[in-house]
């Protein structure tokens, strides 16, 4: 039988034990797209204990049922940072090129 997959867009939380896995994945996703003088990889951390700074991930849930363990993939994700109480600002975008068809390019980004 086939497993679903399922999508889930969530906020990142650094406080959490549970977030610890999600900015693993995402360092290295980080390391792999991004050449090395643009990329965050070094000082991730400290860019997300800012308290204007924020990320959303995209997440991918492979595997259904008792037998199959559930395997989440994160797929992309974006950095934010508040300008001001009403207005944020994109610092970094990036997808993993997963689920792309092969024409299309990818929208990994730095402002």
């Amino acid at each position: 039988m086939a497993a679903a997959a399922a999508a889930a867009i969530s906020e990142l939380d650094s406080c959490r034990r549970e977030s610890r896995g999600a900015i693993e994945q995402i360092v290295r996703m980080e390391k792999r797209i991004f050449p090395k003088h643009e990329s965050m990889a070094k000082f991730f951390d400290e860019e997300l204990r800012k308290k204007n700074a924020g990320l959303l991930y995209a997440k991918v849930t492979n595997g259904e049922g008792e037998e199959e363990e559930e395997e989440e993939e994160i797929v992309g994700y974006v950095m934010y940072s508040f300008v001001t109480s009403l207005c944020a600002s994109i610092t970094k975008l990036a997808d993993g090129n997963v689920f792309l068809a092969p024409n299309f390019e990818s929208s990994s980004r730095t402002c």
